[in-house]
């Protein structure tokens, strides 16, 4: 059943810009080959939903009371992140060379709506169709040869909250880079001045490139889009099987008391394999996802199936990057394993296992990054689900000044059939994963879900 579109409708679509005169007039910034990954994605922007509880009565009295101070911090947040600013696009007289492009007035695009809908049936655990969040996301509409990078939209709940949409091409920069940005501007909106902070980092020769991977990894995503070209519904067919039916968008959330049994179970298993492997938390809590995922998903026993999440490469190069580069460096684990080792009891170790082992090679740096698409090829020749964002983002930290979210929701990888990584809200150190899966098979992950839990040794 396709659902229909919320009752929204739009207030205001204005621009903002950094401060007049505070930057130079033109700046270029060159892609690394980190950042061309992305260029030839088709799909490249990630949209994160941050709903927070406010009262107003009337949008119009939010315009009046909250939004001023929203625009005015964003304009100086951009001062120092200009590049979300700027546009994409070809460098001039090249083929295959992108640069992000600002020049003095380049701005961002800021819509404001208000819903006259239910807040809970937007911010919530429970599921919730995907297709309904995609008119509180603002979109990047690309003009000519230039790509916008950045774009916000602000939906007001009337009497009960407000949503903040933000849409990032992943060009840009990554998870750490976008997340360092939406924490400065909520301090920015918080203080109503410019912060302390130095701000980011923005200097995109402090990543060298002697093996040409700039070209390597250009020329190689540009065959991969060939196959992986974007579907007209919003799940993607190499991320899960098609279905006809509508995505459901659920959290699933492990205490910390969850996620040290699971260690303890993981650890066990491989005592008494004698095998050794990173047992994080992130592994455990991705590997008990997993397993319940393909489950879920009915796939036969013989199918090979991977599980990929992304890793910042920042403190594995050498020399290594100060945590405030802004850009892109991120690599990517890339687990795979046969279901039938997925449905034995003992698949979750089974899966941390092949997780773990992955992330080893991550000691390595850039050793082997040369066959990175190679290793991407093979790997989505076989049913995938890929992970987005982190704990460490601290996505629940992004205070305006009206206290802390009530929900964060990464919406893209939602749409794709993605996990969507954040920290607990509620529990310190607990885990909480966002997953998108039609009715029926969320139904089965559920029960697979919540009997696990209940199973784990005391």
């Amino acid at each position: 059943m396709l659902s229909k579109s919320p009752d929204l409708r739009v207030i205001e679509a204005t621009r903002v810009a950094p401060p007049q005169g505070t930057l130079a007039s033109h700046a270029t910034l060159s892609l690394t080959f980190f950042d061309v990954l992305w260029v030839h994605s088709p799909y490249p922007f990630v949209e994160r939903l941050f709903f927070y509880r406010y009262p107003h009565p009337t949008c119009s009295q939010f315009v009046s009371s909250l939004l001023p101070s929203l625009k005015s911090s964003l304009s100086l947040t951009l001062e120092k992140f200009y590049p979300l600013a700027g546009n994409l696009r070809l460098t001039p007289k090249t083929d295959d060379k992108f640069e992000i492009c600002y020049v003095e007035g380049d701005s961002v695009s800021f819509t404001v709506a208000e819903c006259n809908e239910k807040f809970e049936d937007f911010a919530g655990d429970h599921e919730r169709e995907v297709s309904r969040f995609q008119y509180l996301i603002p979109q990047l509409l690309k003009s000519d040869e230039l790509q916008p990078l950045f774009a916000v939209q602000v939906t007001v709940f009337p009497d009960v909250g407000i949503a903040i949409g933000t849409t990032v091409h992943h060009a840009a920069c990554d998870g750490t880079s976008s997340m360092q940005f939406m924490h400065e501007w909520a301090a920015t909106c918080r203080s109503q001045t410019r912060t302390s902070s130095q701000g980011p980092l923005i200097d995109r020769n402090l990543i060298s490139d002697p093996c040409n991977l700039y070209s390597n990894f250009h020329n190689g995503m540009l065959e991969i889009t060939k196959v992986m070209v974007a579907p007209a519904s919003s799940v993607d067919p190499m991320l899960a099987p098609a279905s006809s039916l509508e995505p459901m968008l659920a959290t699933f959330s492990l205490s910390q008391e969850h996620i040290q049994k699971l260690k303890q179970l993981v650890l066990t298993d491989a005592k008494e394999r004698n095998v050794s492997f990173h047992c994080w938390t992130i592994v455990v809590a991705i590997a008990y996802m997993v397993v319940g995922y393909f489950q879920a998903k009915r796939i036969e026993k013989s199918t090979r199936v991977g599980f990929g999440l992304p890793a910042d490469y920042r403190s594995r190069l050498q020399p290594p990057l100060p945590i405030e580069y802004f850009g892109n460096c991120v690599g990517f684990v890339m687990a795979d394993i046969d279901v039938s080792d997925l449905i034995r009891e003992n698949g979750v170790a089974l899966a941390a296992e092949a997780i773990g082992r992955d992330i080893k090679r991550l000691d390595d740096g850039l050793k082997g990054a040369e066959n990175w698409i190679k290793l991407f090829k093979s790997f989505f020749a076989n049913p995938i689900i890929g992970a987005a964002g982190s704990p460490k983002f601290k996505v629940y930290g992004v205070d305006f000044g009206w206290g802390r979210p009530e929900k964060v929701d990464i919406i893209s990888a939602a749409k794709t059939g993605s996990m969507a990584l954040a920290e607990s809200r509620d529990v310190p150190g607990g885990v909480e994963i966002g997953l998108a899966l039609p009715e029926s098979e969320m139904n089965y992950f559920k029960k697979y879900f919540e009997n696990g839990l209940e199973q784990l040794p005391v």
